[in-house]
């Protein structure tokens, strides 16, 4: 068996055989917003045992496994867009070009801090399954601003709303509607 998407009403699945050894996986995803995918649901089946056995589901490395579904799926849109579209009916996903938004903010041009909080979310949520260990450090290495910075532009990001918060602990979030409207306005597209 291979990896294989399929497109079920408003949720993307993604099958992995032996994802982890004895192990297939499927991983539901959802958009909460136009430009963002999150995983919903996680279901694991067992391809040798009729019962899953324990030892197995702890060799299971989540993160591991958002990131290689996440990856597949984002493949299919830089391959095929028009399919995806169809299937999917969101244009808006992958739109923005991530690129120029690490120039925008390398740039310093941004006078509009409405709009920098707002590219800088976006960069944020597109960047949270490219960290090893600090995710900081690796966003002050990518946008050639201070570590102390990039923690303060995060706290605002949630601070301001800009992102919501959708589980504790791990980085990332949620666009808000705020960050939506000011993506989608003309001032964002005339500055990008």
């Amino acid at each position: 068996m291979k990896k294989e998407i399929k497109f079920d009403d408003d949720q993307i699945i993604v099958h992995i055989p032996n994802a982890v050894s004895n192990l297939n996986v499927k991983i539901s995803y959802v958009f909460p917003n136009p430009y963002q995918l999150i995983v919903k649901d996680v279901t694991f089946s067992s391809n040798k045992y009729y019962e899953i056995n324990t030892v197995d589901i702890r060799k299971v490395n989540y993160f591991s496994l958002k990131k290689k579904g996440l990856k597949l799926i984002n493949n299919l849109v830089n391959v095929d867009r028009d399919y995806f579209l169809k299937n999917t009916k969101n244009s808006e996903y992958m739109s923005i070009d991530l690129k120029k938004v690490s120039k925008l903010l390398k740039s310093r041009y941004i006078q509009n801090n409405e709009l920098k909080l707002a590219a800088y979310s976006y960069y944020y949520v597109s960047n949270t399954l490219n960290y090893s260990t600090n995710y900081s450090l690796y966003l002050s290495n990518k946008l050639g601003y201070s570590e102390s910075y990039i923690k303060n532009l995060s706290k605002d990001i949630f601070k301001y709303k800009y992102l919501i918060k959708n589980t504790y602990g791990t980085p990332g979030g949620i666009l808000s509607k705020k960050t939506i409207k000011l993506l989608n306005s003309q001032k964002f597209q005339q500055i990008l």
